[in-house]
């Protein structure tokens, strides 16, 4: 999967005894694939699992069932030992948006399972739901298609992006508290935002400048609060070197079912399952629930491993930057 056709995702989860139930939001670039991971309690683990879409009628018509496990480009894998089905959809389009629903076949009853809003936009994604510290700082990546890599990108604030108000331009890139980068190479510009204050609170736009044309962007909620940010992380930029480990600290300010270790463009882990495989890399994921922080450690980096990851919880986010460094070996004279 290219890891800038990227996702951003608020994940789904089937309501029960140990999971969440809410409206769940995942946002992608046109052209690349998403895989949705859907949890689930333990008494469904024999179940058949769906995926659907919902009509205007609220009906909800099955694309395709774990035990018919491929449709056209939508496939679905069941592991019932991590209480996880998978949904992959390839080859995503603007026509692929929609209310979609994980869902758990019941016999005699009334499924169960979770409402999921998919956009696919054509052009930018960002994250979604971010709650920030008063006087606090915070760096919001920004993804683009690879036609709008020499375009001028700006952050705007607003309710419609046709009609936000442009705050700092890449060619531009300092206003006030509020600083703009591009990297084409990689295809992201990041926004890096100083000393909040609650005036700050509000939607904002990740745009891309079009001549001629609707400029393409995405929103992100941005809530600026006097206590805890309610997740958070001691650095936004983690280092670490080829062959070796890095850890990070996810802070959340309340009680949350699930939490998740997600990479930009790849799949999400839980700490329900401790340990496991993110794209190829081993990740362990320890909950501190009496301090509220989860730690999330990846083994065996490799350069690849360079790129943004995000910390998610209670249906918000934070972005994190690991860059991965080859080791240098000094001979001595």
């Amino acid at each position: 999967m290219d890891p800038l056709m990227l996702l951003f995702l608020l994940i789904a989860g089937l309501t029960g005894a140990d999971s969440e139930s809410r409206r769940r939001q995942v946002s992608v670039l046109s052209g690349g694939s998403v895989t949705i991971p859907c949890f689930y309690g333990d008494r469904y683990k024999r179940h058949v699992k769906y995926w659907c879409k919902k009509n205007d009628r609220d009906a909800c018509t099955p694309i395709v069932h774990s035990n018919s496990p491929q449709e056209g480009k939508v496939s679905i894998r069941d592991d019932p030992d991590q209480r996880v089905f998978t949904v992959t959809i390839n080859n995503l389009t603007t026509g692929d948006s929609g209310y979609f629903r994980c869902g758990v076949k019941i016999s005699g009853g009334s499924d169960d399972g979770d409402q999921v809003v998919l956009s696919v936009t054509d052009g930018v994604s960002t994250v979604k739901w971010m709650r920030v510290q008063r006087r606090g700082s915070v760096t919001i990546p920004c993804f683009y298609s690879d036609r709008y890599k020499t375009h001028v990108k700006y952050w705007c604030r607003g309710n419609n992006r046709d009609s936000c108000t442009p705050i700092v331009h890449s060619d531009s890139p300092q206003e006030s508290k509020v600083s703009i980068r591009d990297d084409p190479d990689q295809r992201v510009f990041t926004l890096t935002i100083n000393n909040f204050t609650h005036g700050d609170s509000g939607y904002y736009w990740c745009c891309v400048e079009i001549s001629g044309a609707s400029d393409p962007g995405d929103w992100v909620s941005l809530s600026v609060t006097d206590g805890s940010s309610r997740l958070s992380v001691d650095k936004q930029e983690v280092t670490g070197v080829e062959g070796d480990s890095v850890s990070v600290q996810c802070h959340y300010g309340y009680s949350v079912n699930k939490k998740l270790w997600c990479k930009i463009g790849g799949t999400c882990v839980s700490e329900r399952s401790g340990s496991w495989d993110l794209d190829g890399r081993p990740v362990l994921i320890r909950d501190d629930t009496g301090n509220r922080v989860f730690i999330v450690t990846m083994r065996g980096l490799e350069r690849k491993d360079t790129g943004w990851y995000w910390c998610d919880a209670g249906g918000l986010q934070i972005p994190v930057h690991i860059t991965v460094k080859l080791i240098t070996i000094t001979e001595c004279k």
